[in-house]
């Protein structure tokens, strides 16, 4: 199913797999098909999931952990940039009624996927591999739409729901993609509603905690904030496991290895800004609009008063005290005059194409007041 739906959204997945009921992290790696799938290398991500219960036991950092890192170890042995990726499972409906006696925080669903998701996440920091949060996208979505059922009648095991969940889950943490609202695979017999909400829930709960779950994997992960102020934009670099920096400003100018800089843009307009990251084994991009406002209108005493709004702006901009305005004219950077009619206070501007345009206001008084405004 994770292989539909990558190849709805355009991917490509080659995969294969070895999983037996029941098994446990040792018996995987006590296992000769696992070992040998593994020795076969080629592979981008190998993907581990400990028996659904083994992760909460008492005995996890003897029983559990140990072998989470020596399947690592054996992962990491053959290509030492492939993805050890760790499948967050989800709790039982109602936890684990066969282990209250010995075991009461286990008893319920909360209390067993707290356990299982602060394993999963000690496996991965102590591995360093990633996390496949399908057990969080679970909890989310029983807390969001209780009345959507997930399990079998076995209170374990997933029905259609479910698996469709922890398929867009793993998708996600494969390809480090957010899913459309449309186009994506869906099994014919799960409602369009029920699989919206799942990859709804799905995007929220990984692309709000993306760190949370990749940052001690092998896969570099590209991000940034910004902040402009007039012509300078400060960059915030928000990327992990990452080594390497290299951005792209939009307006000619790359090559910058920073992490954190500033960059000051000769013109106002919309720049494409992207910055690719890479730490020796994978590469990864982002890219982000970054709109910088042209500088304010030329001030005079006699026409402080007068105000242009918006800027930027898309179909209008409103002018004030219209009724000391002789004139308005709007002309591109070649001066060339835009096709254009200002009435009551306000340019309409609709047949105007997309950029920085030069706006000037003619006084009754003959004061000329200009300024650079960007249409979006």
């Amino acid at each position: 199913m994770v292989s539909q739906v990558a190849t709805s959204q355009g991917d490509t997945l080659i995969f294969d797999s070895n999983a037996l009921s029941s098994y446990t992290l040792k018996n995987h790696f006590e296992n000769a098909t696992t070992r040998a799938k593994i020795a076969a290398g080629g592979w981008d991500v190998v993907i581990i999931q400990a028996q659904s219960q083994e992760p909460a036991f008492p005995n996890y950092t003897t029983a559990t952990l140990p072998y989470a890192v020596k399947l690592d170890s054996l992962i990491n042995k053959v290509d030492s940039c492939t993805e050890t990726m760790f499948y967050m499972t989800w709790g039982r409906k109602n936890g684990d009624p066969t282990n209250c006696a010995s075991l009461p925080e286990i008893c319920t669903y909360i209390g067993m996927q707290n356990l299982l998701s602060a394993a999963y996440l000690n496996m991965a920091n102590t591995a360093k591999g990633s996390i496949a949060p399908v057990g969080e996208v679970w909890r989310k979505f029983r807390e969001e739409h209780p009345t959507i059922e997930l399990y079998n009648p076995d209170e374990s095991h997933p029905i259609v729901s479910g698996t469709y969940l922890a398929a867009v889950v793993i998708y996600q943490s494969i390809f480090r993609k957010s899913l459309s609202s449309s186009g994506v695979f869906k099994p014919t017999s799960l409602a369009d509603t029920t699989a919206s909400f799942i990859r709804s829930t799905a995007n929220q709960v990984i692309q709000d905690s993306a760190r949370k779950w990749y940052q001690h994997g092998r896969m570099a992960n590209a991000g940034f904030d910004f902040q402009v102020q007039n012509n300078t934009v400060s960059f915030e670099n928000t990327s992990f496991a990452a080594l390497g920096y290299s951005w792209d400003f939009g307006d000619g100018t790359a090559g910058s290895d920073a992490f954190e800089l500033q960059h000051t843009y000769q013109n106002p307009g919309m720049y494409s800004v992207q910055l690719v990251v890479t730490n020796g084994c994978k590469e990864d991009s982002i890219r982000k609009t970054v709109v910088v406002s042209p500088t304010a209108i030329s001030k005079t005493d006699k026409a402080g008063s007068i105000i242009v709004h918006p800027n930027p702006f898309t179909d209008r901009i409103f002018i004030s005290d219209y009724e000391e305005i002789e004139t308005v004219s709007l002309a591109d950077l070649s001066g060339k005059i835009q096709n254009s009619e200002f009435k009551d206070g306000i340019l309409h501007t609709e047949a105007t194409q997309k950029g920085v345009y030069i706006l000037t206001v003619l006084l009754k008084d003959g004061i000329k007041l200009t300024q650079k405004v960007l249409k979006l």
